[in-house]
């Protein structure tokens, strides 16, 4: 019988004791270009299991300190529509009744990031949503289907979301820049800009002053191609190792909101390289450090 799976190999928790939990959605129904992202949410915990459990960053140690339970993961039946598929993850979500484990969603494809909000957050109205990303994902409809992950952050919007503030932007057809433009609920820091310090602090500035509820949601193809070449939509371009740190612990440490949870989506693992998903790991290990160590480090 196969060991369940843990993060961090630390002991998997009950959902009511836990601090975090961890909710799978390897879905890649609607993806248009490089396949594999239905793989990714285990393969992530897999190389979570050779991080170490301690931040050297943060002077804390996971273990002792967070308790995980990682749920079951919600597998997509065969010949599964998308809609039914994601109504299904919202359900789900809404079963956990999650307050206050923090959640983190691997995913899977982007749209899940919808699903899953649609059925945690109680009030969207007075959330903020932070993306990393490379791609505005604004689009109405995409190869025939409103939930394509093309269209992740429009169904974010429909939710009634108070803010959505992208960061990383280096790819958007005319209409879904046209749309950031022209809605104020978005507010968007475009990759070409963050090249500049004065821009990039302006960025950081502004995730300082954020407050309230967020939540946190990053296509991993958002980062450098070097951190994720195995990601299904690459783009030249966008934020490394540094800059994605200083990113996190702006919104995470040093603002006045509270993050309620993360997901880390489109990681794609490749047979020649593990980079994919220890990235994505990492990025789930500093999440979760940063909102639970104490005074952030």
């Amino acid at each position: 019988m196969e060991t369940p799976l843990t993060f961090l190999e630390l002991p998997n928790s009950t959902l009511d004791e836990a601090e975090v939990a961890v909710i799978r959605a390897p879905y890649e129904g609607t993806v248009s270009y490089g396949k594999g992202t239905a793989e990714a949410p285990d393969a992530i915990l897999r190389a979570s299991l050779h991080l170490e459990t301690f931040d050297e960053e943060l002077d804390f140690e996971h273990e002792g300190s967070i308790r995980y339970c990682v749920l079951p993961a919600i597998v997509a039946d065969e010949d599964e529509r998308v809609e039914a598929y994601l109504n299904r993850v919202t359900r789900v979500c809404a079963g956990y009744g999650l307050a206050p484990p923090f959640y983190l969603g691997l995913g899977g494809e982007h749209s899940v990031t919808a699903a899953l909000l649609k059925g945690i957050l109680k009030q969207p109205s007075e959330v903020t949503v932070v993306q990393i990303d490379a791609h505005a994902d604004l689009r109405e409809e995409y190869q025939g289907s409103r939930f394509n992950h093309a269209c992740a952050m429009r169904r974010v919007l429909d939710l009634g979301v108070k803010k959505l503030l992208a960061i990383g932007i280096r790819s958007a057809e005319k209409g879904e820049y046209e749309l950031a433009r022209e809605d104020p609920r978005i507010e968007t820091f475009y990759d070409h800009e963050l090249g500049r310090a004065e821009r990039f602090e302006e960025l950081l500035e502004r995730l300082r002053k954020l407050a309230g509820p967020i939540h946190l949601t990053i296509d991993v193809d958002g980062l450098d191609c070097s951190l994720c070449p195995g990601t299904g939509t690459p783009q030249p371009g966008g934020l490394n190792w540094e800059k994605t740190i200083s990113v996190l612990r702006a919104l995470i440490v040093e603002s006045k909101g509270d993050l309620l949870g993360a997901d880390v989506c489109e990681t794609v693992p490749v047979p020649s390289t593990r980079v994919n998903e220890q990235t994505a790991a990492k990025l789930a290990f500093k999440i979760v450090g940063y909102r639970f160590a104490p005074l952030g480090g």
